[in-house]
């Protein structure tokens, strides 16, 4: 799976559980004790991707000559 995939999946199940019943919605996402769970989620991905990003680029500063 993608990982833009993956960042949207906790959205469309957001999305559904409210749509589907606003009450019962709520209490579906928080069932792993964390409603902030997915957003929680979604911050390690994105801070893990940046990190990522940052450490090939200084590995590959000044390594190539013109």
């Amino acid at each position: 799976m993608e990982k833009n995939q993956q960042s949207r999946l906790p959205i469309v199940q957001w999305r559904y559980a409210v749509h589907a019943d606003p009450a019962a919605g709520i209490a579906v996402l928080g069932s792993q004790g964390d409603s902030w769970d997915a957003q929680k989620d979604m911050l390690a991905d994105t801070l893990g991707a940046i990190c990522a990003t940052l450490l090939h680029v200084a590995s590959h500063r000044g390594g190539r000559q013109p």
